[in-house]
């Protein structure tokens, strides 16, 4: 199976995606970084002065959320999602394949609905004019870069379906 994922690897489709899937999660790391270093600096501001960082928790709120939808492209890019393995170790490799595929079909659907119902929850929270309590933040700024991540992962679900379909036709 690897084999025919090498293969469809090399194809420009599939480099633009490996580039935009690392992008996106390289920057839901630095985003969790700022959110360390910001509750570090929080909790000793706390601790020393008695004034933690006003609103702390709604931004540590929102771009953790974020930042789940950044790792999920290069994540399913790679295959790296966990897989528990107890009930199919003694299937046969073209069984296996199979199984693959029906995963990644599902996914795909999963990840479909998910970028669908973000869309139509930010749509919501823009037209309501939400915000978080303490900063005023518009709440829709967080659906907005989460759909951006579910976006580019139904984008990378497909591919994976795509080429998980074609290694099991070999």
């Amino acid at each position: 199976m690897e084999g025919g994922l090498r293969e469809a690897r090399d194809t420009g489709s599939r480099v633009i995606l490996e580039r935009a899937a690392r992008g996106l999660a390289l920057a839901g790391g630095f985003l969790l970084v700022g959110v360390l270093l910001m509750t570090v600096m929080s909790v000793a501001a706390r601790y020393l002065f008695n004034a933690p960082i006003p609103g702390d928790y709604e931004i540590t709120e929102l771009a953790c959320g974020v930042a789940v939808f950044a790792f999920l492209p290069y994540c399913q890019l790679h295959r790296a999602n966990i897989v528990v393995e107890f009930f199919t170790a003694r299937l046969h490799e073209r069984s296996k394949r199979v199984l693959d595929v029906v995963h990644a079909f599902a996914f795909t659907a999963v990840a479909v609905v998910m970028a669908w119902r973000l869309a139509v929850g930010g749509l919501g929270k823009l037209a309501d004019g939400q915000t978080t309590l303490y900063l005023g933040i518009p709440l829709y700024w967080g659906y907005l870069f989460a759909f951006l991540g579910a976006a580019l992962l139904c984008v990378v679900c497909v591919q994976v379906l795509v080429d998980l379909v074609r290694a099991v036709r070999r």
